[in-house]
C-alpha cells in the first residue's frame, strides 16, 4: 500500500502525452492551443470611424456636406479642406480626411455643417493596423482556449484550429447487485449511482467517453466487457470488484489482458482499494472502488487529473486551500482521509462544516459538500478551529479547483 502522493505520482507518469489534432473552432473552447495563430492582416484593415459623426477634411468650422458613409460601404471618393461626411461608427474614413467630429458637437444646416470645438488631427479615427499587425502572433501554442480567444482566432480567419487531444474515457461499472436507474431494486440490490457518476464528471470537465458498459460478476462476460472497452478507449474505468471477495474478478481479468499494476492499493479513506496500471499498449487503467463515494473521490483526486494532463493542460494539479474546522474530528491512523466538507465564510476565513456520514457508500453526505478536506494520515484527531487544507470539487467548481 502507498501513500497518496506516491499514488498520484505513479498516475501522472503513466498518462499518454497528448497529440494535436486540428477540429472546428466552434468545439475548441476548453482545449489547449497547439499551435500559434499570426494575424493574416492589419487590424482595422483600413482607417475607421470610432463613432458616429462627421469625417473632416482641415479646421474648418464650417464644411460643405457631401453624401453619408455607412460601416460596410466601400471606401467613398476622398474629400477636399473645408468638407465633411456624415460617417458611421465602424465606415471607412474617406481619403482625405484627417479628424472625426462628434454629433453632439455639430450643428448641421442647409448643405453645411458647423462643427465647434474642431478636434484635433486624428481625433476619432482608427488607423489601419494599430491593434494588430499583419503576421502579429495572437494567440501562443498553450492557451487554454475560451471564447474570446476563439473570436480572436475568428478575426484572423481561423474557423479551424489545432488543438491538443488525450484520450476518450471507457466506463464500466460491475456486479450482479446493482440494476439501472429505472428499475426499483429487489433484495440485496442497489441501483447504478457509479455509471451516472462517472460519466458526468469527466464530460462536465470537457472529457469525452468513448464507452459505457454495466457488466454482472461473470468472469468470462467482464474479460469481454473490458476488452471491448480497451480496445475502443484511451483510458479505461472500472468501478467495482477490485477488492478482496471472491467476485472481484476484475484484478485478474485485466492482469489475464496484460494489464501491468502500478499500485493495487493506497494509503486513503475513502477508496484503500484504488488500483492503477497500463495496458501492453498503453492505455491507463483505473480500478476504483465500488462505493459511489469512493468513485467520486478517487475522480475528482487522480481521474481528472491524469486527464487534464493527458489532455495537455498546463495546471493539472488540484489547488490546495485553507480553512478551519467548525468542529472536532477523528479519524484513524495510516491513511489519509478525504473528508466531505461545506465551504463557508468569507477569503480568509473559510470554515469547513463536515456533514455526518456512514461511511463510502454514503452518497447523500455529498449532496452539500463543495469540496474534500485533506486529513494527514499520521494524525487521528483535529479540534475545531484547527486549520487544514481542502481541494474544490471540480463538479461545483470547474477550473478554479485546479492549480
Amino acid at each position: 500500500m502507498i501513500t497518496v502522493e506516491e499514488a498520484f505520482a505513479v498516475v501522472m507518469s503513466g498518462m499518454p502525452r497528448p497529440v494535436p489534432a486540428e477540429m472546428p473552432a466552434a468545439g475548441c473552447a476548453g482545449r489547449v492551443l497547439a499551435e500559434g495563430v499570426l494575424a493574416d492582416m492589419d487590424m482595422p484593415p483600413f482607417d475607421r470611424a470610432a463613432m458616429d459623426g462627421f469625417a473632416l477634411g482641415g479646421e474648418g468650422p464650417l464644411y460643405g456636406l457631401l453624401p453619408a458613409v455607412h460601416a460596410g460601404d466601400p471606401p467613398s471618393g476622398g474629400i477636399g479642406p473645408g468638407e465633411a461626411v456624415p460617417i458611421m461608427t465602424g465606415a471607412p474614413v474617406p481619403g482625405g480626411a484627417d479628424r472625426v467630429a462628434m454629433v453632439e458637437h455639430s450643428q448641421v444646416g442647409k448643405g453645411e455643417v458647423e462643427v465647434f470645438p474642431v478636434p484635433g488631427p486624428g481625433a476619432n479615427i482608427c488607423f489601419r493596423g494599430e491593434d494588430i499587425r499583419e503576421g502579429d502572433l495572437l494567440l501562443s501554442p498553450g492557451t487554454l482556449l475560451c471564447p474570446r480567444h476563439l473570436g480572436i482566432a475568428a478575426m484572423a480567419g481561423r474557423d479551424r484550429l489545432t488543438v491538443l487531444a488525450g484520450p476518450a474515457a471507457g466506463l464500466v461499472t460491475t456486479g450482479n447487485e446493482v440494476v439501472p436507474p429505472s428499475s426499483r431494486p429487489g433484495p440485496g440490490e442497489v441501483r447504478n449511482a457509479n455509471m451516472i457518476i462517472m460519466e458526468t464528471l469527466l464530460t462536465g470537465q470537457g472529457f469525452p467517453v468513448s464507452f459505457r458498459e454495466h457488466v454482472g460478476d461473470d468472469r468470462d462476460l467482464l474479460l469481454e466487457s473490458l476488452r471491448r472497452a480497451i480496445d475502443s478507449s484511451g483510458m479505461l474505468l472500472v468501478a467495482g470488484g477490485v477488492s478482496m471477495g471472491a467476485r472481484d474478478y476484475v484484478p485478474g481479468v485485466l492482469e489475464e489482458l496484460g494489464v501491468e499494476f502500478g499500485f493495487g492499493s493506497v494509503a486513503q479513506k475513502p477508496g484503500k482499494p484504488l488500483k492503477f496500471g497500463r495496458t501492453p499498449s498503453g492505455v491507463p487503467v483505473f480500478g476504483l472502488p465500488g462505493n459511489p463515494v469512493s468513485v467520486l473521490v478517487c475522480i475528482e483526486e487522480y481521474v481528472l487529473p491524469a486527464l487534464r494532463h493527458a489532455w495537455g493542460f498546463s495546471a493539472f494539479g488540484k489547488r490546495d486551500f485553507t480553512g478551519t474546522l467548525s468542529e472536532p474530528v477523528e479519524k484513524g491512523a495510516g491513511r489519509t482521509a478525504f473528508a466531505r466538507v461545506r465551504v463557508s465564510g468569507p477569503e480568509g476565513g473559510r470554515v469547513l462544516s463536515i456533514p455526518a456520514t456512514s461511511g463510502s457508500g454514503d452518497l447523500m453526505s455529498t449532496r452539500d459538500a463543495d469540496a474534500l478536506a485533506i486529513l494527514d494520515s499520521g494524525r487521528t484527531a483535529y479540534a475545531t478551529g484547527e486549520s487544514v487544507r481542502y481541494h474544490l470539487l471540480s463538479s461545483v467548481y470547474g477550473g478554479a479547483a485546479f492549480g
